[in-house]
């Protein structure tokens, strides 16, 4: 039988809605601002949603879900899995839709259960932050993830973070000249290095800024440089460790295994992304690699399908 489903990928920048038929119709879509609640407030979050539930409202006619997904950044700790609930369920109690079955986790556990479809895997993602989940067909391990003050090593914001220490270092000669100097001066519209910690200690500062300098990288390899070279490297031990270490803590041995890897960082970096499926296979030789290909909403959409047709069978 026919059903309708609700999926949401809410994530520190954008927030996608999409409500589709269990046979694949889309009969809404719509994208708005940010909803992780860490970065922006319990109650601005809860108004992206009911914005987007309310434009739902006006576009179809059918109330009743057979399943909800909200896949939400930020859901990293217990209390923030209560208060995101709070949030949803206020949401849709505001709303003119009902859930069977409603569905509130990170957006990264969500993505991985859409993809293995009851298969134990494991995805591995590597933007702005850097987490890792493992899903062994009967529970959920988890690593990294822990923000970018303590962890999110070889993450976006932590490759930027390296290309800002490299430039200052090399100013000071604490280490060799880099390329990067020049570039990102250049495309910053820079004059010196001082005028560079201004930009970076500005009061205007946001994490997305220091992340920006992460795409250098892959430029200064290009051309040669070591030191972004070695930057490369240290990215690719860092996921490399977090990788395994999720594998371990899921109890995988050997035997064919799936590990899906999306974000920025692995996308565009071949360097990266070649010496960490080196080194992942260093230590277990049978994991295969895949990359995301889908926009992240249709991970969302997966786990609603799935979740829908265990639902119809019981």
């Amino acid at each position: 039988m026919n059903q309708i489903i609700l999926a949401v990928d809410g994530g520190a920048t954008k927030t996608t809605l999409t409500i589709r038929t269990t046979d694949g119709q889309e009969l809404f879509a719509a994208t708005s601002t940010g909803s992780n609640y860490q970065a922006i407030g319990r109650n601005h979050v809860q108004q992206v949603f009911e914005q987007l539930l309310a434009q739902a409202s006006t576009a179809i006619a059918e109330r009743d879900l057979v399943v909800a997904v909200f896949a939400i950044a930020g859901i990293d700790t217990k209390e923030d899995a209560r208060i995101v609930r709070e949030i949803v369920v206020a949401s849709m109690e505001n709303s003119i839709f009902t859930a069977q079955k409603l569905i509130i986790e990170n957006d990264v556990e969500a993505t991985l259960l859409g993809l293995a479809n009851g298969q134990p895997a494991t995805l591995l993602i590597s933007g702005t932050g850097a987490i890792c989940f493992s899903y062994t067909g009967v529970k959920i391990v988890r690593a990294g993830g822990w923000g970018h003050r303590a962890g999110d090593e070889g993450s976006g914001y932590w490759l930027g973070q390296q290309v800002a220490k490299a430039i200052f270092r090399a100013a000071d000669g604490r280490d060799e000249p880099t390329l990067l100097t020049d570039m990102v001066l250049r495309d910053q519209q820079l004059a010196d290095v001082d005028a560079l910690m201004n930009w970076l200690y500005h009061a205007d500062y946001t994490n997305a800024q220091l992340a920006s300098l992460g795409a250098y990288v892959q430029q200064a390899i290009v051309q040669g440089d070591h030191i972004a070279v070695r930057i490369a490297h240290e990215a690719a031990q860092e996921l490399t460790l977090l990788a395994t270490t999720t594998l371990k803590n899921a109890g995988y041995h050997t035997g064919a295994h799936t590990f899906y890897v999306n974000g920025g960082v692995l996308k565009h970096n071949p360097i990266i992304y070649e010496k960490f499926v080196e080194s992942v296979h260093d230590v277990f030789p049978e994991v295969q690699f895949e990359l995301c290909k889908e926009k992240p909403i249709e991970y969302i959409v997966k786990r609603a399908y799935h979740t829908a047709c265990i639902a119809t069978d019981e």
